[in-house]
C-alpha cells in the first residue's frame, strides 16, 4: 500500500516536472506577445513617441516603488496564507511566498491564468492538505479578488461616463453589467444553492444526451465527478466563514490591501513625472483594465493588458510618456513577479531532480 502511494506521488511529480517544462515554453509566447503589444502601444498610441523621463530613477522614487513591491508581494502571500487559516490548515508563511511567486510565474505563461492554481494545489497538498481543499483554497483567493472587480467595474464606468465614453455606447456597458451580474449570481448558486445548482446541471446533461451529444455513462461520470468536487468547494467555503471567522475577514482585507497596493502603482509613477491626477481616476482605470484582463485568452493577459492600459491612461497623460508608462507598470507588477517565479520554480521542482539523477 506504502509502495502504491509513493509510486503515485512519483508519477504525480513526474507529470507536474512535464508541466513545468511546457510553461517555460510558454514563457517565450508571453515575451513575444508582450514586447509586441508594447511596440503597439508605441507605434500606434504613442504615435512612435517616447521619451525616458528622469525622474522615473531617481532615488526617493526607486525607494517608493521598492517599497511598494515589497508590499504587494506580501500582501498576495498573506491573502492565501488567511483563506488556508480561515479553512482549519495551516502552512509555514515562507513557504506560501514561494507559492506567490511561482503562481505569478505560471499564471502569466498560460492561456486565461489557468495553470498557477493547478501548480499551487500541487504545492499545498505537499504539507498534508487534501486535494479537494487546496484547490478550494486557491479558487477562494481568486474569488475573493474577482468579487470585488466585477463588483466596482460597472459601477465605476455608469459613475464616470466622461472617462469610460466607449463603453457607454454600442451596449458594451450592458454586456460588462450583464457579465459581473452572471459571474455573481453563478458564485451565489454554488454557495447558497448547492442542490438547485446540481439539478440545473444535470437537466443540461440530459438534454445533451438526448440530442445524443453524450453518452449515458460519460453522462454520468461526467455529472458525479463535478457533484463531488462541488460539493467539497462548497463545504470548504462554509469552513472558510465559519471555522475561524477571524481569518476570514483577514482574508478579505488582505485581498482588498493587495488589489489597492497593484493599483497604486500607476499612481507613484504618475505622481513621480509630474501628472496631477486625482488618484480615484487613476485607481479607478486600473479596475477597468483589470478587469478585461480577466477575460483574455493569451498568456498573462498579454496584449490586452499593454494595449489596454496604453488606451486608457493615453487620456490622461502625453503621448511620449504612455510607452514608458506601460513598460514601467507590466514591469513592476507582472515581470518581477515572473522572473522570481522562475527561479523559484527551477529550485522546487527541475533542480531537486537533476541532484537526485547525479
Amino acid at each position: 500500500m506504502e509502495n502504491a502511494e509513493n509510486n503515485h506521488r512519483s508519477s504525480v511529480t513526474i507529470n507536474i516536472t512535464k508541466l513545468i517544462m511546457k510553461y517555460f515554453g510558454l514563457a517565450g509566447v508571453f515575451l513575444v506577445i508582450s514586447s509586441a503589444s508594447i511596440y503597439f502601444v508605441h507605434r500606434v498610441v504613442s504615435e512612435g513617441k517616447f521619451t525616458i523621463d528622469p525622474r522615473f530613477f531617481s532615488i526617493q522614487v526607486i525607494s517608493v516603488l521598492l517599497i511598494l513591491l515589497i508590499l504587494y508581494f506580501l500582501s498576495d502571500g498573506l491573502r492565501l496564507y488567511a483563506v488556508i487559516r480561515a479553512m482549519g490548515f495551516q502552512i509555514p508563511f515562507l513557504y506560501i511566498m514561494k507559492l506567490v511567486f511561482i503562481n505569478i510565474f505560471v499564471s502569466n505563461v498560460t492561456p486565461f491564468a489557468t495553470g498557477g492554481g493547478v501548480v499551487q494545489m500541487y504545492f499545498i497538498t505537499k504539507h498534508g492538505i487534501p486535494i479537494g481543499e487546496a484547490g478550494a483554497a486557491t479558487l477562494i483567493r481568486t474569488l475573493l479578488a474577482s468579487l470585488i472587480l466585477f463588483t466596482l467595474t460597472p459601477v465605476i464606468i455608469l459613475l464616470e461616463p466622461n472617462l469610460f465614453s466607449t463603453f457607454s455606447n454600442n451596449y458594451v456597458l450592458y454586456i460588462i453589467i450583464g457579465f459581473s451580474l452572471a459571474y455573481l449570481l453563478v458564485f451565489w448558486l454554488i454557495i447558497m444553492k448547492n442542490k438547485k445548482l446540481k439539478i440545473l446541471i444535470l437537466n443540461t446533461f440530459l438534454l445533451l444526451r438526448k440530442l445524443n451529444f453524450l453518452k449515458t455513462k460519460r453522462m454520468r461520470k461526467i455529472y458525479l465527478k463535478f457533484s463531488k468536487e462541488l460539493d467539497v468547494f462548497s463545504k470548504s467555503f462554509i469552513n472558510y466563514f465559519t471555522l475561524s471567522p477571524f481569518w476570514a475577514i483577514l482574508s478579505v482585507i488582505f485581498t482588498t490591501m493587495f488589489l489597492l497596493l497593484l493599483f497604486s502603482f500607476s499612481v507613484v509613477l504618475l505622481k513621480a513625472i509630474g501628472y496631477n491626477i486625482p488618484v480615484l481616476t487613476i485607481l479607478s482605470f486600473q479596475v477597468v483594465v483589470t478587469f478585461f484582463m480577466y477575460f483574455t485568452p493569451t498568456p498573462g493577459a498579454s496584449g490586452v493588458a499593454e494595449g489596454g492600459y496604453g488606451l486608457l491612461f493615453s487620456q490622461l497623460v502625453n503621448n511620449h510618456d504612455i510607452t514608458m508608462l506601460t513598460l514601467s507598470w507590466r514591469f513592476l507588477t507582472v515581470y518581477v513577479g515572473v522572473i522570481i517565479g522562475i527561479l523559484i520554480t527551477y529550485k522546487e521542482i527541475l533542480k531537486p531532480k537533476k541532484t537526485k539523477q547525479n
